[in-house]
């Protein structure tokens, strides 16, 4: 099996794009101190633990976050080109597209991915298996959990669009979109981050899926 994955050239520049973003971030400061705990994580972590999913390999986070910032800036400029009101920042959105999957890196107490060790598993294409010595939590509310414990600022519209970054997939997030409130949603960010999301899982996915 061959996967589309980085090369350690690749791993490097994407980690010098990201810190880029990081330092023109308001917050930058507060970020770095929490990427300096998550550094290597953050450099090797997988994007998903299947080899079927959207980058499973070394460095598959990293390249993962910043494809959806890329896309969520043509996002927002098409949504805004077709009559859509852009009613947040350029910092919030690329803010919500680094971090809504910030929870995947873990904690301080260990990574979320480990090596799949098993294999039985690895020969049905799970490459890596869940961290079970730290604390069970979804990926967007260990992210924000995350953010919180290193005093990163984290604004409504941010917060609400890493909550939803999975959309309608996740079934939590039902009640955000399906509800007897008129115009629940106050901001547009969540859908902005959701479709640049779901668009490049899809990439993702269909180039593993042509090179395997």
């Amino acid at each position: 099996m061959s996967l589309f994955e980085n090369t350690e050239e690749q791993i490097t520049e994407n980690y010098k794009q990201f810190m880029s973003l990081i330092e023109q971030d308001s917050r930058s400061e507060a970020l770095k101190e929490m990427y300096e705990v998550l550094h290597d994580e953050l450099i090797t972590a997988p994007a998903s633990s299947r080899a079927h999913y959207h980058n499973c390999f070394p460095g598959g986070y990293l390249d993962h976050v910043l494809r959806v910032a890329q896309t969520a800036l043509k996002v927002a400029a098409m949504y805004k080109e077709n009559g859509g009101d852009i009613d947040f920042t350029k910092e919030e959105l690329i803010f919500a597209a680094l971090h809504h999957d910030l929870g995947k890196l873990g904690t301080e107490d260990g990574p979320y991915y480990l090596d799949q060790d098993s294999d039985w598993h690895r020969k049905r294409g799970e490459l890596y298996k869940i961290n079970e010595n730290i604390q069970y939590m979804k990926a967007p509310e260990r992210g924000l959990m995350m953010l919180n414990k290193y005093g990163v600022r984290v604004t409504e519209k941010e917060w609400i669009a890493i909550k939803l970054s999975d959309g309608m997939y996740e079934e939590g997030n039902k009640a955000y979109y399906a509800n007897y409130i008129p115009n629940p949603m106050k901001t547009n960010l969540p859908y902005i981050i959701h479709w640049a999301d779901h668009m490049s899982r899809n990439i993702e996915s269909d180039k593993n899926k042509f090179t395997m």
